[in-house]
């Protein structure tokens, strides 16, 4: 006890009365650096977090699977399903074509007239325009 009474009287230098002050100013410095330490520490990674938040947000936005991609499949999921039910819509109809042409005789005439320009004996075929 001594011992370190002598030190703090050396290094402070000065008597009994200036040895509280110089512990005082000491401990005040030991903890402004600590707090200013835990202060540069915590700005720090607060900004490593927003790095590491800006990087994910980027990563969700535009990344491989990202909500832009996710909207783009969609859009495009939404095309498709239309061509699909247009190419139904015209599947039933050739198909409906396909049966006519083979059952019924009065459709085979009537493509016949209309596709190979055939005609019955004893009729006349005017054409208006383009045959």
């Amino acid at each position: 006890m001594v011992l370190f009474f002598y030190a703090v009287v050396v290094m402070c230098g000065g008597g009994p009365g200036s040895e509280k002050e110089c512990c005082m100013s000491k401990f005040n410095y030991r903890k402004a650096d600590q707090s200013a330490r835990i202060a540069r520490r915590n700005k720090l990674l607060i900004a490593a977090g927003a790095v590491v938040a800006l990087y994910l947000l980027a990563s969700l936005i535009l990344g491989e699977m990202g909500v832009v991609k996710y909207y783009r499949m969609k859009a495009q999921y939404h095309a498709l399903s239309s061509d699909i039910e247009q190419l139904k819509q015209d599947n039933a109809k050739l198909l409906k074509d396909v049966r006519a042409l083979r059952t019924d005789p009065a459709c085979i005439e009537r493509m016949a007239r209309d596709k190979l320009g055939l005609a019955r004996p004893g009729e006349i075929v005017y054409y208006y325009g383009e045959p």
